[in-house]
């Protein structure tokens, strides 16, 4: 390596500007320097935007990484699910609308595939995005309010643009837990997205609520203003049917 393009390497890595110590890769001689200056630019910039996705999903906690163009989104799986409506959120524009989307249906559905798929694309346009377990998230409100920090945990936690809180219904709360979950909803009403993935109808919250009237508040916040994807319907969920899928593969010779 001559000792300009060590200097050059020398000084790219130091700026942490990796396409200029790769500055051949993406220049030609032949054309002039204000277009080769711009592709190593525009290449800066991808690397950039790629480093930021990366660091900004690492941060929402995504258990994995799931995206829209695999969904399996047929009607003989999804028969009341509107899929204009479904389509849509791949835009993120609920986001800057403040709506929160509610998935409901059986396990199985794709309701946290989708919820996945709608925080990776949040991600990707800049957005700043959550995700919690519901029994994770109750489990973490009792613990910050018997420390004394619940309201700097709810500040934290309503500064994300969006929210996902995953499971909602699948276990049973004391009042205490329905309280706290309120206070999440309450303070984020109309002011950034929630979305919620349930196994119930809105009117079987009551049953792991706990108790009607706040189950009623809860619902009411949640309802007004949101996207009610409906995953019900077909004869079975997602994972039986690739697990099926799997088992009825001719074997391989």
């Amino acid at each position: 390596m001559s000792d300009i393009k060590a200097a050059i390497s020398r000084a790219s890595n130091a700026l942490h500007l990796s396409a200029f110590s790769k500055y051949e890769s993406y220049t030609n001689r032949a054309r002039p320097f204000d277009e080769n200056l711009l592709s190593l630019l525009e290449e800066q910039l991808r690397i950039a935007e790629v480093k930021r996705v990366e660091r900004r999903t690492k941060y929402a906690g995504f258990p994995q990484i799931k995206t829209f163009n695999v969904f399996d989104l047929s009607r003989d799986r999804l028969p009341y699910l509107n899929f204009d409506e479904f389509r849509e959120l791949a835009s993120c524009r609920f986001i800057d609308e403040k709506m929160d989307v509610v998935a409901i249906g059986p396990s199985g559905r794709g309701k946290t595939h989708t919820a996945l798929a709608a925080g990776y694309e949040a991600v990707k346009r800049g957005y700043s995005v959550r995700f919690k377990r519901a029994s994770d998230l109750v489990n973490e409100m009792s613990e910050a309010k018997s420390e004394k920090r619940l309201n700097s945990y709810l500040k934290a936690l309503n500064r994300f643009q969006f929210l996902i809180i995953d499971e909602m219904g699948y276990l049973n709360y004391d009042i205490a837990s329905s309280s706290l979950l309120f206070q999440i909803v309450g303070a984020r009403y109309e002011t950034a997205s929630t979305f919620y993935t349930t196994n119930l109808e809105f009117s079987k919250w009551p049953q792991f609520i706990g108790d009607e009237a706040l189950a009623s508040a809860i619902v009411d916040r949640i309802a007004h203003h949101a996207i009610v994807l409906n995953m019900n319907g077909g004869p079975t969920g997602w994972r039986l049917d690739h697990a099926r899928s799997k088992q009825q593969r001719p074997p391989q010779e």
